[in-house]
């Protein structure tokens, strides 16, 4: 029997409206932002696939639900929240040492308020940092240099002194000038982000949002992550950062 042509295209349209709608780049990148920020790691291919079936949902939207799943999961609790405490201080907790609970961003906010009420604490972190990436202590200058700046966690310590070195070799001397991140950093793990969705993760993490027309430095401070909010980003882009597994190295 021969269908008439108006019935064969409802019912294609009613298929269309049911189909759910392909994945976009966009969504992608919400999800990979989102699991950086919240568990500090990237996605896995088959949690990727999951979280893209929300479709729209925003960065901090994203965020939310993975806290509501580490709640329920004291394994990923657990882990996150040591890897937190890593990144910010630049060595593993103590036996009784409080590593919190939490998002990995929510985790590093408070860590990065606890070196600012410790100077000690972010001195020793300081000295971690210089004898990991270049293999010397921290000079005192360059103490001071850093205490002028809001304290950054361990992470993003040994990503802007990485840069500083690649930048300044040979006869590196005392770090000086604008603390900048790459996002090839060997040192972090990072998602690259429209300006658009940089907003969204800004907002995620708890950062300023930027003022249109405010100039931070040449090269535009645009790297997403706790304590980040005034560091450079290379090249200016646009991306969102945890610590990479080589800081356990």
């Amino acid at each position: 029997m021969k269908l008439p042509l108006p019935f064969l295209i409802s019912v294609l349209g009613l298929f269309v409206t049911l189909a759910p709608a392909a994945p976009t780049a966009e969504t992608d990148e919400r999800v990979a932002a989102a699991y950086v920020l919240a568990l500090g790691r990237t996605a896995t291919p088959a949690e990727l696939s999951q979280r893209t079936a929300s479709g729209s949902d925003t960065i901090s939207a994203l965020v939310t639900r993975l806290r509501e799943t580490l709640a329920r999961d004291p394994a990923a609790t657990g882990a996150t929240s040591r890897k937190a405490f890593t990144d910010a201080f630049g060595r593993a907790p103590n036996a009784g040492e409080a590593v919190g609970t939490g998002t990995y961003t929510e985790l590093l906010q408070g860590h990065v308020r606890s070196l600012t009420e410790h100077p000690d604490d972010y001195a020793g972190v300081l000295g971690r940092a210089y004898r990991f990436v270049i293999s010397r202590d921290v000079y005192p200058e360059e103490i001071e240099y850093w205490k002028k700046q809001d304290p950054l966690p361990y992470a993003l310590l040994v990503a802007c002194i990485e840069d500083w070195a690649r930048r300044n070799q040979p006869g590196l001397m005392v770090t000086a000038g604008t603390a900048t991140a790459s996002i090839n950093s060997l040192y972090l793990t990072t998602v690259r982000l429209s300006p658009t969705l940089a907003a969204e993760a800004r907002a995620a993490a708890g950062l300023a949002p930027v003022v249109e027309g405010e100039a931070s430095t040449p090269l535009g401070r645009n790297v997403i992550a706790a304590g980040a909010g005034k560091i450079a980003s290379s090249g200016r882009i646009y991306f969102v950062a945890a610590g990479s597994p080589e800081l356990a190295r």
